[in-house]
């Protein structure tokens, strides 16, 4: 079977493992940079699934004790380095680290107004933390899923409850549904356009030549 594990909110491993797993499980993986822990979110048996990690084991106890005492790390990580930015004076905005399960190496993220380089940032943190570290950038779309809120609809976000995966979203999508209105109206708290043009992207898709009609029509219940 293929598992999408969620390690972050801004990561998601593809995995193979026996099919004794369920949505939901706590999971411990194994890829090219080491161990970690995730939630499985999908399941699939696509053979033509790109796979970058195998599925270790079920998370137990000892498992989620340890995961705790790394976000207490965390924590300390991300305030070293948002110290090292007011240091070096750099125009970004730390939001989030993680300590690999195994804790060979310590990724951060950060949003910024523009692209940055960081180098004499990277160089002084991982000497600081004396461990590997990657930083990466993320966009207002990412910065929402992480810290969740309240769409037009007057619903949570979509980003920060259900979806785990960002997909792409153009204006195409917006014309196929008849929704000629300016892209604001259409955008969500992040700036982008809204997540759920994509929802009925697959029913427009497959039929080309749906037209729409101003007409009520009438539904059966069953």
């Amino acid at each position: 079977m293929i598992y999408r594990i969620e390690i972050t909110p801004f990561r998601i491993e593809s995995c193979s493992g026996p099919d004794s797993y369920k949505i939901g499980d706590h999971v411990v993986i194994r890829s090219k940079e080491g161990l970690d822990i995730g939630r499985i979110v999908t399941i699939s048996s696509d053979p033509e699934a790109e796979v970058y990690a195998e599925l270790e084991r079920l998370a137990g106890q000892p498992d989620f004790e340890r995961r705790e005492e790394l976000k207490q790390y965390e924590e300390k990580c991300l305030l070293e380095l948002k110290r090292a930015v007011d240091e070096f004076k750099y125009s970004m905005k730390p939001v989030y680290a993680h300590c690999q399960f195994d804790e060979e190496r310590v990724i951060f993220y950060f949003t910024a107004q523009k692209r940055l380089e960081f180098r004499k940032l990277h160089r002084f943190i991982s000497q600081k933390l004396n461990k590997r570290v990657v930083i990466k950038q993320i966009g207002s779309r990412d910065y929402s899923k992480l810290f969740g809120g309240i769409g037009p609809c007057g619903r949570n976000l979509c980003c920060g409850t259900f979806l785990h995966e960002l997909r792409s979203i153009s204006l195409r999508m917006a014309r196929d549904q008849k929704l000629y209105v300016s892209p604001g109206k259409i955008s969500g708290i992040c700036g982008r356009l809204l997540c759920c043009l994509n929802f009925e992207e697959e029913f427009y898709g497959g039929i080309p030549d749906y037209k729409y009609s101003d007409e009520e029509e009438e539904t059966p219940l069953d």
